[in-house]
């Protein structure tokens, strides 16, 4: 009987022990369920600065390659947006080239290269891609100023629709933050490939020629980099409905 009574006991224990632990594990569950949608649902842009590594890009008359102004401006984008709570992915934070490890010509090299920042924007389906770039145009170097693009193909695609919507918010947020002169108007572009087949909304800025003496030095200056991610930044929280945590600031460079 002693046995039976403790054996009955330790149950009894047991099983009021179990129910407080379930008491316990449930709000624990719904925290952690709560923290993993705020990270599955959270909201991501990819910024591309585009060449890096044996690929320089443009260049300027000075010699300054166009890859190493894409990765500041686009750090600077990055440091924008963090503030904001975004959690943004770079293709490369460095001078490097995603198609090092490819044999072949640079060619295979470039396209490799390519192929892993589409590889990167397929798997993560950003709210937002902005693939950052310079212009040059040796024919005539008079010519300046920003223009973007976005991907060709039928609006009636919601991707493709979101792309052009994107473009037209960030074109129109670099000529009224630059106001250079200019009067250019968001394009689509075909033959471009990490514009083809895109999964998320995607545009490409190419932030201003190397090839005009004026921009190119503009373009090698830390304000004027700044100048053109604040504008490039405020048309992304444009496109996507948000309000910065604070004023971004587009200072006056020209």
């Amino acid at each position: 009987m002693r046995v039976n009574n403790k054996v009955n006991k330790l149950k009894y224990i047991v099983c009021i022990v179990t129910i407080c632990f379930i008491i316990a594990a449930v709000p624990m569950y719904h925290d952690v369920q709560r923290s993993v949608e705020r990270i599955t649902s959270a909201d991501v842009i990819i910024i591309d600065p585009g060449h890096g590594g044996m690929d320089g890009g443009a260049e300027s008359a000075n010699g300054v390659s166009e890859k190493n102004i894409n990765l500041a401006i686009s750090k600077e984008i990055e440091r924008l947006a963090k503030a904001d709570g975004w959690n943004v992915i770079l293709t490369r934070n460095e001078d490097i080239s995603l198609g090092e490890d490819a044999k072949g010509a640079i060619r295979s090299k470039k396209t490799k290269d390519l192929l892993e920042r589409k590889r990167i924007i397929s798997e993560v389906k950003p709210t937002a891609t902005v693939s950052i770039h310079l212009n040059s145009f040796k024919e005539d170097r008079s010519v300046h100023g920003a223009q973007v693009f976005y991907p060709s193909g039928s609006e009636q695609e919601p991707v493709i629709a979101e792309s052009k919507r994107l473009a037209e918010i960030v074109q129109k947020s670099l000529s009224e933050g630059i106001d250079d002169g200019t009067e250019r108007v968001a394009l689509s572009k075909s033959g471009v490939l990490i514009l083809k087949n895109p999964s998320s909304p995607i545009i490409i800025v190419e932030c201003g020629f190397l090839s005009n003496h004026q921009e190119a030095k503009l373009l090698q200056s830390k304000e004027y980099q700044s100048k053109v991610a604040s504008c490039i930044y405020a048309g992304i929280m444009t496109f996507s409905n948000k309000e910065a945590k604070r004023d971004i600031k587009i200072r006056d460079s020209l």
